[in-house]
């Protein structure tokens, strides 16, 4: 729809250049009366009311077959800039700036987050240690979960297991954590978090997941 708009506004744009050059040339001779025939503009289906620069209500009109519209009110409307060179006297339509989209959140973290089940072993408090267990609860097999771990890259696992235990480490202040992940019988790695340092291990997994 955009490019039948901007070959209609260039279009316009070259009619706006031809028409003013005679109206330029008879301007010091007098006034010229034309009559015309105003006429609606529906644009998306809806109305369009062109406006001038101050906010008022301009008409479109026919004259000789040809229809006259607001370059810049028309142009705006289909979300085109328009511009003038005054040192040409040329208008200039063209496609707005693409906005920069805003990030997209990490929705990786949540899809790995979700697959497990964090427990607290019971009197696990060794001085200021608190000791969790962090089983996979979702419903792949052993091979499906085995390709399921190898889609991730192992900086990837680490980033988000650390992630996790740093949340739980948040909600017992004081204590540090030791968590141990598992897939069933099988263990995959351990993590260690404090206050101010979070790091892991997941060597584990790479003995049997191959």
């Amino acid at each position: 729809m955009k490019k039948n708009v901007l070959s209609f506004v260039s279009g316009a744009i070259a009619m706006l250049l031809l028409v003013g050059l005679p109206v330029t040339t008879l301007a010091a001779s007098g006034t010229i009366r034309i009559e015309v025939s105003p006429i609606s503009i529906l644009v998306d289906g809806e109305v369009f009311q062109p406006k001038d620069a101050k906010g008022n209500d301009v008409m479109v009109f026919t004259y000789n077959g040809t229809t006259y519209a607001p370059l810049r009110a028309l142009a705006e409307a289909y979300g085109l800039e328009v511009g003038y060179d005054e040192e040409r006297n040329i208008a200039t339509v063209s496609k707005q700036p693409t906005q920069t989209q805003a990030p997209i959140a990490d929705t990786g973290y949540a899809d790995f987050e979700k697959q497990w089940t964090v427990k607290e072993k019971p009197v696990t408090n060794y001085g200021n240690e608190k000791i969790f267990t962090v089983t996979y609860s979702g419903d792949l097999s052993r091979s499906e979960f085995k390709a399921w771990w190898k889609s991730y890259d192992l900086s990837t696992i680490k980033e988000y297991a650390e992630r996790m235990m740093a949340e739980v480490q948040s909600e017992v202040p004081g204590y540090t954590v030791t968590a141990y992940f598992s897939y069933g019988q099988y263990n995959l790695g351990s993590v260690h978090a404090e206050s101010d340092f979070t790091g892991s291990n997941f060597d584990a997994a790479g003995v049997w997941i191959k």
